[in-house]
């Protein structure tokens, strides 16, 4: 995986980038100019030799400080006519050839020139080498040459050291910002951002504010709402629940056999009063992160397992559907309200969506197993994951998450299957020992 660059240094580089190049650039065009300086000083010494050859009325090729000046082509020195090859076609056009290479110094710099004197027309030739070149000629152009690369090195360090400054400048209050929305809580919301230098950041910190301001305001109104919510359903629940006690202290006083079919209907509504009763325990404790979790009992998985299945079983009516439940006693010590809301979520999710085939409920100790078909595209059913049934399958994962229960749902081509586990080894009391 490519490892991202950070903000700061993509900038610094960009812009040491940029500064380099532009001082190689102007050094570059420095020693340019400078180079032409020296051409322009050659080409008015050769007009001037000319003119005063011209004025002399001299006839033969000739010699004037070194410029070799001729009228015809034939009478210039033959390492300048091999050199050019043909004289210049144009007058006052200043000819140069060197044999540099890269670095290395040129062992010759030949000049040639046609210039015009009066009406005439003459060539001047000149030819530079370390033997003929001048001494204080090659001092001042070295010495202009170290200052060229002195001023060059200087440009460059201080440009660095400007935009290293700058971004210095700059990442103080970026860092700043970062750090101060890292720390951001309830309290320091309610608390005006500090000064962070520039009125972008100032701006930017008030949206971080607002916005998280945002989210947090609407956490505590659904915080509010589920608490005020559960409360309020405890009073119906509570009735529910004296009422059934209620008939069952009437039935006990009328004596005589019960109706078995009245009895089921209070033993059904006596059980769903319960649930919600736990389940309304459960979502107040949801909504308290700090709070310790339910009080944890004993509890019988098998039965538990058993009793579940069969409160659910109205949901494989009229379904080519068998449940194969294979467990074996084991006891768990964990909050009833939670695992019995888990494991009701899981059931209940594989009888709504299986339409035909077999569901497996397999309980080994802690751990339970349920595998169910999941029907294909184009058959009966939608077997997307957000179909809702009660608090569903999102529920499921936060109290697993929260109680620190394994719990693992995978979609196969043909079967979901369902992993539980407790985590409670150590803590059995009724498994069977083998023998």
């Amino acid at each position: 995986m490519k490892r991202p660059i950070s903000l700061k240094w993509f900038v610094a580089i960009v812009f040491l980038g940029l500064g380099g190049l532009l001082v190689i650039g102007y050094s570059l065009l420095s020693a340019q100019f400078f180079k032409r300086g020296m051409d322009n000083m050659v080409a008015a010494q050769m007009e001037r030799v000319a003119r005063d050859y011209v004025t002399g009325d001299a006839t033969a090729p000739g010699e004037i400080a070194g410029y070799r000046i001729a009228r015809r082509w034939d009478d210039v020195p033959a390492a300048t006519r091999a050199t050019f090859g043909h004289p210049p076609a144009e007058a006052d056009v200043l000819h140069i050839h060197d044999d540099a290479r890269w670095f290395q110094p040129p062992q010759f710099v030949r000049f040639l020139m046609r210039v015009r004197a009066g009406r005439e027309t003459v060539f001047v030739s000149h030819t530079v080498s370390p033997e003929t070149a001048s001494a204080l000629v090659a001092r001042n152009a070295k010495a202009n040459l170290r200052l060229l690369f002195g001023i060059s090195v200087a440009s460059a360090l201080v440009l660095a050291g400007v935009i290293l400054l700058v971004l210095r400048r700059v990442s103080r209050p970026v860092a700043a910002l970062g750090a101060w929305a890292r720390d951001l809580d309830a309290r320091r919301l309610r608390e005006p951002p500090p000064d962070f230098a520039y009125p972008e950041l100032n701006e930017l910190a008030a949206l971080i504010r607002g916005s998280l301001s945002s989210v947090h305001e609407a956490l505590e109104r659904e915080h509010r709402f589920l608490r005020h919510t559960s409360h309020e359903l405890r009073t119906p629940i509570s009735v529910i629940r004296s009422n059934i006690e209620l008939m069952h202290r009437l039935q006990e006083q009328l004596g005589g056999p019960a109706d078995p079919r009245q009895a089921q209907v209070i033993e059904r509504i006596d059980r769903a009063s319960q649930t919600m009763k736990q389940l309304t325990e459960v979502l107040l404790w949801l909504s308290r992160v700090d709070e310790s979790p339910p009080t944890a009992r004993h509890l019988r998985l098998d039965e538990l397992l058993r009793q579940i299945t069969g409160e659910l079983a109205y949901l494989l009516t009229d379904k080519p559907v068998t449940v194969a439940l294979d467990t074996e006693p084991y006891t768990v010590h964990v909050p009833e309200g939670p695992a019995r809301i888990v494991l009701g979520n899981l059931v209940r999710n594989a009888f709504q969506h299986t339409w035909d085939g077999q569901v497996s409920i397999r309980q080994r100790g802690d751990r339970v197993l349920i595998v169910n078909p999941r029907p294909v595209d184009g058959e009966g059913g939608n077997d997307g994951d957000d179909l809702g049934f009660g608090l569903g399958l999102r529920l499921t994962a936060r109290l697993t998450g929260r109680l620190g229960w394994a719990y693992r749902n995978r979609a196969r081509r043909r079967h979901r299957v369902v992993r539980l586990c407790f985590g409670t080894a150590g803590n059995a009391t009724d498994r069977p020992r083998s023998r």
